[in-house]
């Protein structure tokens, strides 16, 4: 499974957390959420502070006279930032589900990430998942061969 694979993937089954995902789909989409977490923050950043041009003067601190602000800008700065995450989280925890999955562990895990402790389910995912099919669903790494129509 290559880069565009998986992200389509992972947007075609967007909010799925059954089933299993191999460690190319979780890496390669972890990937892609850095880069477009990347992309993001260089797009809100300008916007940030295209919101404060000019508000530099000593005179002008934007909690004392709010006109100071470019609102449009500053609205639109955060709305970058909560759009990236509407669209990227549910299909982040969803494919670390699937992962999980893949090594024999409950989605419960996630929790690790409320926690703080990440780092733990990127360790996990570098494990090798169950060979065969396991109580989550088959291999990902099966290819199942489709039959050519007659």
């Amino acid at each position: 499974m290559g880069f565009g694979e998986a992200v389509a993937t992972c947007f075609r089954r967007y909010a799925t957390f059954r089933g299993r995902a191999g460690r190319r789909e979780f890496w390669w989409f972890q990937l892609f959420a850095s880069l477009a977490w990347i992309a993001t923050v260089v797009l809100a950043s300008v916007l940030w502070l295209a919101a404060f041009e000019g508000a530099a003067r000593p005179t002008e601190d934007p909690a004392i006279n709010p006109d100071s602000v470019a609102w449009g800008p500053l609205t639109a700065a955060l709305g970058v930032l909560l759009l990236y995450t509407l669209v990227i989280t549910v299909p982040v925890l969803a494919v670390t589900s699937r992962r999980l999955h893949d090594v024999g562990m409950s989605t419960w895990w996630l929790v690790l990430t409320v926690l703080g402790l990440s780092i733990v389910l990127f360790a996990i995912a570098l494990v090798e998942g169950q060979r065969g099919a396991n109580r989550f669903g088959p291999d990902p790494r099966i290819v199942r061969s489709v039959p050519a129509p007659a």
